[in-house]
């Protein structure tokens, strides 16, 4: 079967590998449609995962195949997997912290995952993908999860301001999400146009390019309390980081939903005498129920996150090459198998 397999720092080649081998409890999907993702765009830049890895934790699929012991699964049913597999034992997962687990697996990561024909999952890791979504919104599953459990992390309540540094995928859905919960005022920085004006497709209230503009200058006249209440992070590069000490307000919220392979410098004295609570969140577990529910609702926009669909065997020159030049304007690059 094809896959694309991970050999390292720009090292990534479509090639034919042998097809999974179930275990009882295993399940064998056929992926539809896989999203490229940034961590997955830093590992081709920096080398993060063990070669030999076939790529793709954000993915649909149907079941071909299950093992002998799986009852909860058909042929023929259409799922999303779950990209975190917690141990279940350890003191995070019993406490519900599955995303600090002690001995994880990450579909994609850590083991094999969707940019392939063929991908064998345990059982546990899926969920039922509604017809009401359709294979490629599905895609957004994964990080819409990882959104929403930021804002979980959040003391987060209706009439809110928001800032939400960065319109990638990530960017747009929280967006979105922060409009479903009630925020007042949802304001989105980002320097590429294109992503600027997803944004305002989605429902921001009032983008700003900081390459044009002073963003903490431009909010300071529509915010009543010079500053928003929530600072949402999300382009995991070191300067828009540090400025969200300068535009939340006092008694404000942070929150990193970003990873920035860089240190980052922060005014922490901004952040005692205005006395800022900072809060970092990793992946989403629990949260896929409902963010697969929003989906179904259709309360989520996902077409005018999409920029382009590629061929698997386009992979490497359409999608990881594409998206890591310095003008690319995408949002999000789908992988068709």
């Amino acid at each position: 079967m094809r896959a694309a397999v991970y050999g390292g720092a720009q090292d990534i080649q479509v090639k034919e590998i042998p097809e999974p081998i179930l275990g009882p409890r295993d399940v064998l999907v056929r992926p539809k449609y896989v999203g490229i993702c940034g961590t997955d765009l830093s590992a081709w830049e920096y080398g993060m995962y063990e070669g030999g890895l076939v790529l793709g934790h954000e993915f649909t699929g149907e079941i071909v195949d299950v093992g002998n012991e799986v009852t909860e699964w058909r042929v023929g049913d259409r799922v999303v997997p779950n990209s975190l597999i917690p141990c279940g034992v350890c003191s995070y997962c019993t406490s519900h912290r599955h995303s600090l687990c002690e001995d994880m697996q990450m579909v994609g990561i850590s083991m094999n995952g969707g940019l392939a024909d063929l991908v064998g999952l345990p059982e546990t890791t899926l969920h039922t993908l509604p017809e009401t979504v359709d294979f490629k919104a599905g895609v957004f599953v994964e990080p819409l999860a990882v959104a929403i459990r930021g804002f979980h992390r959040v003391d987060f309540g209706e009439g809110m301001d928001v800032l939400v540094l960065g319109t990638g995928p990530i960017g747009l859905l929280s967006i979105q999400y922060a409009k479903i919960k009630g925020a007042s005022k949802v304001y989105a920085s980002e320097i590429q146009e294109a992503r600027l004006q997803a944004a305002r497709n989605v429902g921001a209230d009032m983008v700003i390019n900081p390459q044009n503009e002073s963003l903490s200058l431009r909010l300071e006249n529509y915010t009543a309390a010079a500053g928003v209440d929530l600072v949402v992070e999300c382009t995991g590069k070191p300067q828009p980081t540090a400025e969200s000490f300068s535009v939340v307000k006092r008694g404000g919220s942070i929150l990193i939903l970003g990873i920035s392979e860089e240190p980052v410098e922060v005014d922490f004295m901004t952040g005692v005498l205005n006395e800022l609570t900072v809060h970092f969140s990793y992946l989403g577990y629990a949260e896929f129920p409902e963010a697969i529910e929003l989906l179904a609702d259709k309360q989520i926009q996902t077409e005018q996150l999409i920029t382009r669909v590629i061929p698997l065997e386009r992979v490497v020159e359409d999608g990881f090459e594409a998206l890591t030049r310095p003008d690319s304007s995408d949002v999000k690059v789908l992988v068709e198998i």
